[in-house]
C-alpha cells in the first residue's frame, strides 16, 4: 500500500541541516531565517541540527531531553571504553570524546539552553508558557522515538506560532490515518518527506518516517522530486528506502 498523495512533498528550495546522516534534516533557508526560537525535542548526544541552525540565524535555541547528562556521559565513556579495548578499535572512543566536547561547547553558548523533560502530551503548551523568552515564530524539532502522536493536539492548537515543523513519525504502518488526519489539521506545505532506513518497511510504508512542513514556504504548483539532492540515508550502511505515493 503506498504512501497518501497528501503526505507527498512539494516543490521548492530545501538546505540540509545537520549531519550528513542521521541527525539531518531538509527545510527551507527562508523558514529558518523567518523563526525567532528553535524548540527541538530529543537530542541525545547529536546537536548538529541545532548547531547548523545557530550559524544561520542567531536566535534562542530550546532543547528538552529524558536524558540525565550528568550522568550519562559518564556511563557512555566507560560502555564506549570498553568495547573499544574488547575491539581494538580506539578510534571508537576517540570518536566518542570528540562529540562529548562538541556537545559541551555548544551548549556553552548564549541563549541555547538543554533541559531535562520527559516530553508528553501538554509539555508543548507548558514549555511556551513557563519560557517567556520563546519568541514566535517558532520551528519545532521533534524526535522522540513514538512519543510524537501525544504533541499533535497541541501542534495545532498552536500552529500560529509555529512557522515550520520537522517531525519523525514512528511506526507509521499502525499510525497512518492519525498522521494524513494530523498533516490536514494542520495545514502547512508539506515541504519533504524521507525514510529513516534504520527501520524497515512494511508493505511500502516504511516504519519511521521523517516529514517537513512549512507555514509559507517559497514554493512552486508542483510536486518535488524524491529523493532530493541532499537526502543520504540515516544508516549508510544500509540502502535507502523508496517512497510510493498514491
Amino acid at each position: 500500500m503506498p504512501l497518501p498523495s497528501s503526505l507527498k512533498p512539494i516543490k521548492c528550495n530545501l538546505i540540509r541541516l545537520g549531519s550528513k546522516n542521521d541527525g539531518g534534516y531538509l527545510l527551507s533557508e527562508k523558514t529558518v531565517k523567518e523563526a525567532e526560537s528553535l524548540i527541538s525535542f530529543g537530542i541525545l548526544d547529536d546537536c548538529s541540527f541545532e548547531e547548523h541552525f545557530k550559524e544561520i540565524k542567531e536566535t534562542s535555541i530550546f532543547c528538552f531531553d529524558k536524558i540525565n547528562y550528568k550522568t550519562y556521559w559518564k556511563k557512555r565513556f566507560f560502555n564506549d571504553f570498553g568495547a573499544a579495548f574488547y575491539n581494538l578499535n580506539f578510534k571508537f572512543i576517540k570518536n566518542t570524546f570528540t562529540k562529548y566536547l562538541k556537545f559541551k561547547r555548544f551548549f556553552k553558548n548564549e541563549n541555547v539552553f538543554l533541559f531535562e523533560q520527559n516530553i508528553q502530551e501538554k509539555s508543548f503548551n507548558e514549555i511556551i508558557s513557563k519560557y517567556k523568552n520563546v519568541k514566535k515564530p517558532i520551528i519545532l524539532k521533534i524526535d522522540i522515538e513514538g512519543s510524537e502522536y501525544r504533541l499533535l493536539k497541541d501542534i495545532v492548537k498552536n500552529k500560529n506560532i509555529i512557522n515550520g515543523l520537522i517531525i519523525e513519525f514512528h511506526e507509521l504502518d499502525l499510525h497512518l490515518d492519525k498522521v494524513t488526519n494530523f498533516v490536514k489539521e494542520l495545514d502547512f506545505k508539506v515541504t519533504h518527506v524521507h525514510a529513516n532506513n534504520f527501520d524497515r518497511e512494511i508493505d511500502y510504508i516504511p516504519l519511521v518516517l521523517e516529514m517537513t512542513l512549512e507555514k509559507s514556504p517559497d514554493h512552486e504548483n508542483e510536486f518535488a522530486e524524491l529523493p532530493n539532492k541532499f537526502d543520504a540515508p540515516c544508516n549508510p550502511q544500509k540502502k535507502e528506502i523508496n517512497l510510493c505515493f498514491d
